[in-house]
């Protein structure tokens, strides 16, 4: 959107030119009922001025940005010299990964890192040899920047590749930076929990209860994928999975009761025997979501509707992200609920699934 000069070469009478305002946006053709509405809308001559005036602006912005890459690509080639970023990248670059190949990302999440490490490169302005003895700048650099702790690390780990590139090069020592501990650990941490925008927070938990509330004002498949991550615990991809009936089955014993077997295309590490997770149907909830599956009548909710029906930064997690507290309260054991969810370890249960603010205790409240 913006002013734009049109060149009238044919035109006999002076100005061979003409001011047009030119528009993209769906509000300035809301009106219009063409199959190609017109972008292009010539300018009256009394309100020439104000578009030249409007013009220069945009002139001297363009002319800032560009000495600002200008000065940019300076400091770039005094610091990061090209002729060794392409041999850096041929070896320690991915350029493909299981994201990029699905479909989920452009570029690869090492890609994304390296940027990252040139970024602050750039800002520290130390040479490689020298980041030893500035290690408390690097590390200022990222609480200033608000990184998680785990992305901090690999941003370090990417850079201390390059300083051990660059200095074999230069035949130069290297000593690498170690990630922040103790005191500046902790800052770090800090800084990232006050950080807003930008920054991917754990989902929030939903209850029987909310999502019972939630059910009346909700569509109908919505509401059963919800309610099978609600009851099961299953991971949003494992859900959306249960559409093919060779990720899960269903086994009845010979007293009867059932268990849902369900395949993690998660786990990759494991051989194929290994990744099928059993889940007891102990509830009659329980009992009720495998009818939803085998009706196939469900459907992940976006996430403007999870936004609508509950509180924000509640995500497609949400279920998951409850199971453990749910089954605690049912008075079922914290190994088995990891064996369900599962987990390898009882410790990525108890850190990333178990809620340091509710209890379990016979006389309280249930929750």
């Amino acid at each position: 959107m913006g002013y734009h000069i049109k060149f009238l070469p044919h035109k006999k009478s002076i100005p061979q030119w003409k001011v047009q305002f030119i528009s993209f946006k769906k509000s300035d053709t809301q009106g219009s009922k063409a199959k190609k509405p017109k972008r292009e809308w010539d300018i009256a001559k009394d309100r020439w001025l104000n578009a030249q005036i409007q013009l220069k602006r945009q002139e001297e912005q363009l002319r800032k940005v560009e000495e600002t890459q200008n000065q940019f690509q300076l400091r770039h080639d005094s610091v990061l010299p090209s002729e060794f970023i392409a041999k850096f990248e041929k070896v320690f670059v991915r350029k493909s990964d299981s994201q990029t190949e699905q479909g989920l990302r452009r570029t690869t999440r090492s890609h994304v890192v390296w940027r990252a490490a040139q970024r602050m490169i750039i800002a520290v302005g130390v040479e490689p040899s020298h980041w030893v003895y500035s290690y408390r700048q690097i590390y200022e650099y990222m609480i200033v920047q608000k990184m998680s702790v785990r992305y901090a690390h690999s941003v370090l780990c990417m850079a201390n590749f390059w300083g051990y590139f660059i200095s074999h090069k230069m035949a130069r020592p290297f000593l690498p930076v170690k990630s922040p501990r103790g005191y500046d650990r902790l800052r770090l941490i800090e800084a990232n929990c006050e950080k807003i925008s930008g920054v991917a927070r754990a989902s929030k938990p939903i209850s029987p209860k909310e999502l019972e509330k939630a059910k009346c004002c909700m569509n109908q498949r919505n509401f059963n994928w919800l309610f099978i991550s609600v009851w099961f615990g299953l991971r949003p991809k494992e859900i959306d999975g249960l559409r093919n009936p060779e990720l899960w089955r269903a086994e009845t014993l010979a007293n009867w009761r059932k268990i849902l077997w369900v395949f993690q295309t998660k786990i990759i590490a494991l051989p194929r025997e290994d990744r099928w997770k059993p889940i007891p149907l102990i509830f009659s909830e329980q009992k009720f979501a495998l009818r939803i599956i085998e009706s196939g009548n469900f459907k992940r909710p976006l996430m403007k509707t999870m936004n609508k029906h509950f509180e924000k930064g509640t995500t497609s997690y949400a279920g998951r992200k409850g199971f453990s507290d749910l089954m605690l309260s049912k008075e079922q054991s914290f190994e088995n609920i990891s064996v369900w969810m599962g987990h390898s370890s009882l410790q990525r249960t108890w850190k990333s699934y178990k809620s340091r603010r509710r209890f379990h205790l016979a006389g309280y409240p249930a929750w």
